[in-house]
């Protein structure tokens, strides 16, 4: 099968293949969600659009890449990496493999190739690294469908443990690459290309390409997982998916062990490499502290950030408003911080966070968020 992903046709327009892959179409058409794709699955290219890409130009342009970046090869993998730990917020430490410059470069040079020349997109179940959608656009898919009940699924060492058969298996299902390892030139290049990416046999953490190529493999999976879930069990549930963080969603209550099975069993399909953490695996309702993806889809179907850390944001804007009256001056470094909460607070909850600076500034005769950015300016 192959898996061809579009951008999402606009209303009252019927798009070819070539207009939605390479925005070739002219006029004002209106589009639904620019970042909203539809994914097909098709016994081959021709059955559905007729027309396909040019393979050869694409494998000439990886074998231009391959060429380019020759003298990397030649260096053992591990010294091109800075090895780090960051705490991981279930607890433990998360290792992050940072390339070295000339590695970086190169690996958003693959990155380039497959976003203007392959015009790759992904499906419309993945959030994660995706530019136009993020953790709240997930959540609102399951707000959408008015959800009370919800399992977490979390993939154990989904990283480290893809390996580069497996997304040269996975990439030859998804077009256009599908179209170029119909070659041996093709196949070759591509698997020269991506070999670059990885590290001790698995995908570091770290890189620029990373997301990229498990977003890719993905597809496959996601188009089978959502497309089961839309009538599974004899209700319909709502699946997104986050990296390596599977939610799937229903108005009703469900076996969460049939949704686990179905997951493991769509996996074992793919022969994946990565399997489930059932030790993660959580299921509740609305009704409950239903976080996900930091963020809380509550009892009344609204998103929020929670009563505790509006309190601390609160707090926060309050000491430093002290703080400055009493010739305090907070680093920029937290100033950023604070700015950045803010954005991304008031992404989730603008007219709550709003009202609340509201609130502050009147009570403290200030205007708390040019304070801050006057400060940064400085």
């Amino acid at each position: 099968m192959i898996y061809i992903t579009v951008k999402q046709p606009p209303k009252y327009h019927q798009l070819t293949l070539e207009e939605l892959l390479f925005d070739t179409y002219r006029g004002n058409y209106e589009f639904r969600n620019t970042s909203n794709t539809r994914t097909y699955e098709r016994e081959s290219v021709s059955s559905l659009f007729g027309r396909g890409v040019d393979a050869w130009s694409l494998i000439q342009d990886l074998q231009k890449f391959n060429s380019d970046i020759e003298g990397l090869r030649q260096v053992e993998r591990s010294s091109l990496y800075k090895t780090f730990r960051i705490p991981k917020k279930s607890g433990g430490l998360r290792t992050i493999n940072a390339p070295e410059p000339e590695l970086m470069k190169a690996l958003r040079d693959l990155k380039v190739i497959f976003e203007d020349k392959f015009h790759i997109l992904y499906h419309t179940s993945a959030f994660a690294y995706i530019k136009g959608r993020c953790t709240i656009d997930a959540l609102k898919r399951h707000q959408s469908n008015e959800s009370k009940w919800f399992a977490k699924l979390d993939l154990h060492d989904f990283f480290g443990s893809t390996t580069l058969d497996f997304v040269m298996k996975m990439f030859g299902m998804v077009y256009p690459f599908s179209e170029i390892m119909i070659y041996p030139a093709g196949e070759k290049a591509l698997r020269d290309a991506l070999e670059l990416a990885f590290l001790n046999g698995g995908l570091p953490q770290g890189t620029p390409i990373s997301p990229l190529i498990t977003n890719i493999m993905m597809i496959p999976i996601d188009h089978k997982l959502s497309n089961g879930f839309r009538d599974f069990d004899r209700q319909r549930f709502i699946y997104t998916r986050y990296a390596d963080d599977f939610i799937i969603s229903s108005r009703y209550d469900f076996d969460i062990h049939k949704i686990e099975k179905f997951v493991q069993d769509i996996l074992a399909e793919f022969n994946a490499p990565f399997s489930l953490n059932e030790k993660k695996t959580r299921y509740g309702s609305s009704a409950g502290s239903n976080w996900n993806l930091g963020v809380m889809l509550n009892k009344d179907n609204e998103i929020t950030i929670g009563h505790k850390k509006k309190r601390q944001f609160k707090a926060m804007l309050h000491n430093y408003i002290v703080d400055k009256r009493n010739g305090i001056q907070w680093s920029k470094e937290d100033l950023y911080a604070v700015q950045g909460l803010y954005s991304y607070y008031a992404m989730v909850e603008k007219g709550t966070i709003d009202a609340m600076i509201g609130h502050i500034n009147e009570k403290m005769s200030v205007n708390v968020m040019k304070m801050i950015k006057d400060d940064l300016q400085q």
